[in-house]
């Protein structure tokens, strides 16, 4: 029996998402698992360069089973990398801690040293050592940050349409979503949409909590035939985990508290 595991969202959490497929995916069995996108930038517990190493060996490892989506962070990543904007409509600076997961922490200590000792203001000192990084990643990451670039904004099979943020719905001619969806809508879309169609669309991006409007859910949620995953990793300190079983076709949730993996039913919606 084969299932499919989907995770979005894991921002650096290298940990929480090793630690799933560890327990939880059998590739031997012919289990798939799909990652949503965002697995950089998180807080202290993560680690943004470990994460992506891990995803990217596991991948080569199973390339069939592993499928990987690119979200809006890899976007900005990428743009910063390669100094230019970003497709997105929206932009961010990139975090420093961040950053010195790829570089190291001592290569970043003298990317400062370098930078204060040609610069007297800050905002010169920053542009000097963003450029130092964007170097010293390219360089030292440089299968990883190709591999990046080429992820795809969408997977899809003859059930489901897997997909960072979300899809583009006309009424009356769903079918017509990659003709007017962008990159905006795949990996920024919000609000989250809700209602019928004719496959399910797995997505993550917004917290469950925002999707429902309840500020202490944050387990797996569905609004029609669009399920979300996000569960808002930073502030909760764990992973949602969808479970599909390829036979029965039954959705599950996933969710590994206090050192314990529960299963449940995943919750309903009507906004």
């Amino acid at each position: 029996m084969a299932y499919i595991y989907a995770i979005s969202d894991i921002h650096g959490r290298y940990d929480l998402l090793k630690n799933v497929v560890d327990e939880w995916v059998r590739f031997e069995n012919g289990d798939q698992l799909i990652l949503v996108g965002d697995y950089i930038d998180g807080d202290c517990h993560g680690n943004s360069c470990l994460t992506l190493q891990y995803i990217y060996q596991l991948q080569i490892a199973y390339p069939q089973q592993v499928i990987v989506l690119q979200g809006n962070h890899e976007e900005w990543l990428l743009s910063f990398l390669e100094d230019r904007e970003t497709y997105l409509d929206t932009q961010i600076d990139m975090s420093f801690s961040t950053l010195e997961s790829f570089t190291g922490e001592d290569e970043m200590t003298s990317i400062y040293q370098r930078a204060s000792a040609y610069h007297q203001d800050r905002f010169s000192i920053i542009e000097d050592m963003y450029h130092q990084c964007r170097e010293l990643i390219c360089q030292k990451h440089a299968s990883v940050m190709n591999w990046l670039k080429h992820l795809p904004y969408y997977y899809e099979n003859d059930h489901q349409i897997f997909v960072h943020a979300g899809i583009e719905v006309i009424d009356y001619q769903p079918e017509l979503w990659k003709q007017v969806s962008t990159v905006n809508t795949y990996l920024m879309k919000y609000p989250a949409s809700q209602g019928q169609f004719y496959k399910k669309v797995i997505a993550g991006h917004i917290g469950t909590h925002q999707v429902t409007h309840q500020s202490d859910f944050h387990q797996i949620c569905c609004l029609g035939d669009f399920i979300y995953l996000d569960s808002s990793v930073i502030t909760t300190q764990f992973l949602n985990v969808l479970q599909y079983d390829c036979q029965t076709c039954r959705y599950q949730g996933l969710i590994k508290k206090n050192q314990q993996w529960q299963t449940y039913d995943i919750a309903h919606f009507n906004k």
